[in-house]
């Protein structure tokens, strides 16, 4: 170890004095070094008081080679020109050693919950339901990097040794589950969509999210990139998006739920405003009052009550009544009881595709819109021939839409128990309203021959409208050749 070198622990406070005929001079230095402070006594008999040239001679006797610092130097001067006594002056400072930064585990990753700042400055309203941070990721994502210790700066004591830098600590990471880390042990990655985890220095990616109670402020709104499992109840106001799938084993209130994968729960009363949208499929015990958008089936074990619901799979009520509101369902209804007999209005259009629905009505509204515009125009003031174009496209469109074709496509209506007066029946193109009461088992059906519904002895949602159709009209048409045959036997 060199001689010029500061080593911590192995010095005390140091303390050096001087004496002549007109004063007595003390320096103490403290045990990390850095600080010299100075002791000046007058001497009662006279003499010569301390000078700026003898106190430079002094410090460097003692190897007290740091900067003075210069109020202090002053007022040592003056004291001893004025035989006044000074006491623990500081009066030099080394320079302390700066220690080296610990190493750190940086997150690649921002809050998906995070609220962007506002560029105007608009101070903006906290939302106490984001509680906790969801940083997530897909495969391949970069999920942190990870920083060397610094070395830190060296220092230097009041005698002029060198005190060595402390260098900083390394970072003490563990990999869990879904992360690896590079070659360079400079970069970690993940291995699979989740949300990224650093738990007691444990860096991992976690699929799954398991609430223990229900979600409320003390859990907050969750976006997860995986699949969130709920114990208990999703209390009014919150969000949960989840890509690979949602479970709640309690009930939803007026509530957001939002994911690619399957969502079930206990029951939902959104009021009007909750909402779901799946990319999976939907099983409930009852839904009441809710806005849901599905791509595949939605099954309810006993209600459905004043919805409105769009999917691109089955309705499905096993128990209960589907009643009052609006049911899309491109692959079918099945239900205990449809409709009511209260005046609830109760409508649905089976066999359609609602995306296709709404494109229609959206390109209607246009066809109208423009021929309104064409219709007010003044004499003249129109060009037939853009007129025509623009007509055209939007009719070809029409028939675009119209031709489409899905394989689960199936316009029928599946009824148990009851199907009440006043329901709204959509099957295809075909729409009407059911004018008396029928009992069920029953399936509903278009009639291609006579027009209007069908209505049979009910069969699986699995047997599709257009095979049963096929074979009424595979019938009629026997009929109708053996009465053109029975008509030339008699005609000769």
């Amino acid at each position: 170890m060199a001689e010029n070198q500061f080593v911590k622990g192995t010095e005390s406070i140091s303390r050096f004095e001087i004496k002549r005929y007109g004063y007595t001079l003390s320096f103490e230095i403290s045990p990390d070094a850095l600080e010299c402070y100075c002791f000046y006594e007058p001497s009662a008999i006279g003499g010569t008081p301390l000078t700026n040239s003898e106190l430079l001679q002094h410090l460097a006797q003692f190897s007290l080679s740091e900067s003075i610092i210069p109020e202090a130097l002053s007022t040592l001067l003056i004291s001893a020109v004025s035989a006044k006594p000074v006491s623990r002056l500081l009066l030099m400072t080394g320079t302390p050693m700066i220690p080296g930064e610990d190493g750190q585990v940086v997150m690649s990753v921002f809050d998906d919950l995070a609220e962007k700042e506002q560029d105007d400055g608009i101070e903006k309203n906290i939302d106490f339901r984001h509680v906790q941070s969801f940083m997530n990721v897909e495969a391949g994502d970069l999920v942190a990097t990870i920083s060397s210790p610094g070395t830190g700066k060296p220092g230097r004591t009041v005698t002029g040794k060198i005190i060595p830098p402390q260098p900083g600590a390394p970072v003490k990471l563990q990999l869990g589950q879904n992360v690896r880390l590079s070659e360079d042990s400079q970069s970690v990655f993940a291995l699979d969509a989740g949300r990224i985890c650093l738990r007691e220095n444990i860096l991992s990616v976690e699929d799954i999210y398991e609430i223990a109670g229900d979600v409320d402020f003390k859990v907050g709104n969750i976006s997860f990139k995986g699949y969130v499992e709920v114990k208990g109840d999703v209390l009014d106001g919150f969000f949960i998006k989840a890509t690979k799938g949602i479970k709640v084993l309690g009930n939803i209130g007026v509530c957001t739920l939002e994911s690619d994968g399957d969502i079930s729960f206990c029951g939902m009363n959104g009021q009007g405003t909750g909402t779901i949208k799946c990319g999976g499929s939907i099983s409930a015990n009852f839904i009441y009052d809710s806005l849901i958008e599905c791509a595949g089936d939605v099954t309810a074990e006993v209600e459905i009550r004043s919805s409105i619901i769009k999917c691109l799979g089955m309705i499905t009520v096993n128990k209960g009544g589907l009643t009052g509101g609006e049911y899309f369902a491109l692959a079918g209804i099945e239900c205990a009881n449809l409709g009511c007999v209260t005046s609830l209005r109760t409508r649905v259009v089976v066999g359609v595709h609602y995306a296709n629905l709404e494109e229609l009505n959206r390109l209607f509204n246009e066809l109208k819109q423009l021929v309104a515009e064409f219709t007010a125009a003044a004499k003249g003031s129109v060009d037939m021939k853009e007129f025509a174009q623009k007509r055209a496209i939007i009719t070809e469109r029409t028939h675009e839409v119209r031709s489409r074709q899905y394989d689960n496509c199936n316009p029928k209506v599946n009824v148990k128990n009851s199907l009440f007066e006043g329901v709204n029946i959509t099957l295809g193109m075909i729409s009407d309203n059911i004018i008396e009461e029928r009992k069920g088992p029953l399936s509903i059906i278009e009639n291609t021959i006579e027009g209007g519904f069908r209505f049979l002895g009910m069969t699986p949602l699995t047997f599709k409208a257009e095979m049963i159709e096929q074979t009424f009209v595979q019938q009629h048409m026997l009929e109708q050749q053996k009465s053109r045959l029975n008509f030339q036997e008699e005609g000769s």
